[in-house]
């Protein structure tokens, strides 16, 4: 069964199509969900973010659950499941920062650079941990700051907060897994 667009999206961050009027004044309602009234959880932003690139549809079984079709997809969920905070998600770049600086800094040796770029004082060491630092940190920016634009990554998060309902609903998923919907 696929969930892929049966309903209108409670993503969209503002109002939806839905309109009552009372005495000429028009009243809208607002979706629920993940973006609803409220501002998403960082667990959405970045099932957004992870999901943008997603082609062709996610498939959801009733028995089985995802398919492992899309990486983006299995591998979103258990950020999603544990409604995963910033500061727990930053910890962990934050622990894995110095070995991927050594990595870069081997990188830099392999490519001589500090001799290639003696005139400007060129360190592998230093800079390797500047750009991997750079790089965690303009991650965080775009997961942050980018939910407007990732028009995509938000339709395919509503087909995945579908589901998860669903499996809530069936007793198969405890209701804090659907804690970064609220």
């Amino acid at each position: 069964m696929s969930f892929s667009m049966r309903k209108k999206s409670n993503l969209r961050g503002g109002r939806n199509n839905s309109v009552k009027r009372n005495n000429s004044v028009k009243k809208v309602k607002r979706g629920k969900g993940v973006a609803g009234n409220r501002k998403p959880s960082f667990a959405a932003k970045l099932g957004a973010f992870m999901l943008e690139n997603v082609k062709g549809k996610i498939i959801f079984n009733k028995k089985t659950g995802f398919t492992r079709k899309h990486k983006h997809v299995f591998g979103v969920l258990p950020y999603l499941h544990m409604d995963i905070k910033e500061q727990n998600f930053f910890k962990n770049f934050k622990e894995i920062e110095s070995g991927r600086a050594g990595e870069l800094t081997k990188l830099c040796n392999k490519h001589n650079l500090e001799r290639k770029l003696s005139k400007v004082k060129f360190s592998c060491k230093n800079q390797s941990l500047a750009g991997v630092q750079a790089v965690n940190d303009s991650i965080l920016s775009s997961i942050n700051d980018k939910w407007a634009e990732r028009k995509h990554g938000r339709k395919q998060l509503e087909v995945i907060q579908r589901a998860m309902e669903y499996q809530c609903s069936n007793n198969i998923i405890p209701s804090s897994s659907l804690q970064w919907t609220k």
